[in-house]
């Protein structure tokens, strides 16, 4: 039955398919004859002259219009035909921020044929353009931002490819730009000596030309340990009745850090202290050994040492 059937039942799906295509094409085209109000968007193209003015913010390309015309227009208009867009000057586009949308009527309405604008929708086009300035600020890097492994310390200075940059962009991010530019170090817990590349900030704008792009920063770093010796130390200006003074220390305590690497390599008899007389009282029971001489690689370091006891029995 089927076999009987199908091939008839296709040429009766054929008919109707074919008949609604029929009347759905000519009803469209019959349509097309009438009038209609629509919402159609329409291209515009802001120019001012300037060439020393960039663009902060990308402008609007288009704006949202009312208009009545034919179907055969409105089609034309919206999908067949490429609209040449409406050029809006801008006088002053610096201190211009915005433009209000019914400010466009007269543009748009002396460019069409064959429609006509009923009203422009938007309400207001917001502008964003900015003058082109330059900036040269000093480069520093920030040296609380380097994280170094615990013990280790700098020695050497932070040296720097570039001591200034010239940053060049809208007025609005340069004004930004400071007389001194610190840069941060991202890496953490450095151990070893460092060399690396850092970015210079755009201030908040991909607009916003840096020369250099990046800086070369690069110092040495090493490990230290901390050290504690008991070292004797002499006495100067003695007193007649040196004899009343007792010490119960005949050494002091010093303690200090030193680079690791070089931990033993100085001679102990360089480190001289002494303990002067007449810069102690009768009346005090401890003093503080002072520093006569250093070796080189303990020089510049931060160096305790603790006070030794005496006793003053008064003749």
């Amino acid at each position: 039955m089927s076999n009987i059937f199908l091939p008839q039942s296709n040429d009766t799906i054929k008919v109707v398919v074919l008949c609604v295509v029929t009347a759905t094409t000519f009803w469209f085209f019959n349509a097309l004859n009438d009038n209609y109000s629509t919402r159609i968007s329409y291209p515009i193209k802001f120019t001012f002259p300037d060439s020393s003015l960039v663009v902060v913010n990308e402008l609007p390309k288009k704006v949202s219009i009312n208009v009545s015309g034919g179907g055969w227009n409105l089609l034309r208009k919206t999908f067949w035909f490429t609209i040449t867009p409406v050029e809006v000057p801008l006088e002053d586009p610096v201190k211009q921020k915005y433009i209000l949308g019914n400010s466009l009527y007269t543009l748009i309405a002396d460019q069409m044929t064959e429609i006509q604008l009923n009203y422009v929708e938007n309400d207001t086009l917001r502008i964003a353009i900015d003058s082109i300035r330059t900036a040269t600020a000093k480069i520093s890097v920030d040296s609380s931002s380097i994280s170094l492994e615990e013990n280790y310390r700098l020695v050497s200075s932070i040296k720097k490819s570039h001591d200034s940059a010239t940053f060049t962009g809208p007025e609005r991010f340069i004004k930004e730009v400071p007389r001194e530019v610190f840069i941060e170090l991202d890496d953490d817990k450095i151990s070893s000596n460092y060399s690396g590349e850092v970015y210079l900030p755009t201030f908040g704008s991909s607009l916003v030309n840096r020369s250099p792009v990046e800086v070369q920063i690069s110092f040495e770093v090493a490990k230290f340990i901390q050290q504690e010796l008991m070292l004797p130390f002499q006495k100067v200006n003695v007193p007649a009745d040196s004899n009343a003074y007792i010490f119960r220390d005949s050494l002091a305590r010093i303690s200090f850090e030193i680079e690791e690497k070089l931990a033993g390599n100085y001679n102990l008899d360089s480190i001289q202290l002494i303990v002067d007389y007449e810069k102690i009282g009768a009346s005090d029971s401890t003093v503080k050994p002072i520093i006569a001489s250093l070796p080189k690689q303990l020089k510049k370091r931060k160096i305790k040492i603790d006070s030794v006891n005496f006793q003053y029995i008064k003749p």
